[in-house]
């Protein structure tokens, strides 16, 4: 499967309690509503619906070099890093 596609439904399917490592840091969802999930580092990202009925995630964005970056875009890069390490772990052991 798709490690994008992975990581989307990571965050599209998460249940409170589920987390991901970034760096050395944990990141764990701690609250989750049909329209939003929040997380430990402080972010939250909301599940939109366009109008033909697909959903989307989003997030708050921060702005480099006078560029906008969706939050939500590093955290699925991160949750990408994160399964690429746990196939790599698995195979170690």
């Amino acid at each position: 499967m798709n490690l994008n596609l992975q990581a989307n439904l990571f965050l599209y399917n998460g249940k409170v309690g589920d987390y991901y490592l970034s760096g050395e840091e944990k990141v764990e969802i701690t609250k989750r509503t049909p329209k939003r999930i929040h997380f430990s580092n402080g972010a939250i990202v909301s599940i939109k619906t366009l109008s033909n009925g697909m959903k989307y995630l989003s997030s708050r964005s921060v702005v480099s070099h006078n560029k906008s970056y969706p939050i939500v875009d590093q955290m699925i890069r991160d949750i990408e890093g994160y399964l690429i390490y746990k196939i790599h772990s698995k195979s170690f052991i």
